[in-house]
């Protein structure tokens, strides 16, 4: 992860692995939807901005599947589990009306911090002069 500008790495990619292990095993369930489809999202998100510099077609190693994982979990999030889930079991306790822009609030706020410090870090990166040795 510190490869590719997060840091500190060991946290980033358990943030990541959270993101996407934790929320795809969530939608897989049916299980706090908003949740799971909001971290989905955000890690996508996160992962994109890794293969920005490549474009958008997956190709030519672009964030085109990025972008279709992130916008289909949080089409799931928006629209709400459905009947074979889950939340249904439960009587959507756990995927009310309000948490879903309250989950991609959250998430979206961790992402903002964390590909904008990635961003900073790049740019602070690239305008250092080169280090002798």
């Amino acid at each position: 992860m510190e490869d590719h500008g997060y840091q500190p790495g060991k946290l980033s990619a358990v943030a990541a692995g959270v993101a996407e292990a934790g929320g795809g095993a969530l939608l897989g369930l049916g299980l706090a939807t908003p949740a799971g489809g909001a971290a989905v999202a955000a890690g996508m998100v996160g992962a994109a901005a890794v293969l920005l510099p490549q474009g958008f077609f997956g190709y030519a190693g672009g964030y085109e599947l990025n972008t279709v994982y992130g916008v289909a979990a949080a089409a799931v999030a928006l629209t709400g589990p459905g009947t074979l889930s889950l939340d249904h079991v439960t009587g959507y306790r756990l995927a009310r009306p309000w948490m879903v822009p309250a989950a991609f609030a959250v998430a979206g706020a961790f992402t903002a911090v964390a590909v904008g410090a990635r961003q900073a870090r790049l740019r602070e990166t690239r305008n250092s002069p080169a280090e002798e040795g």
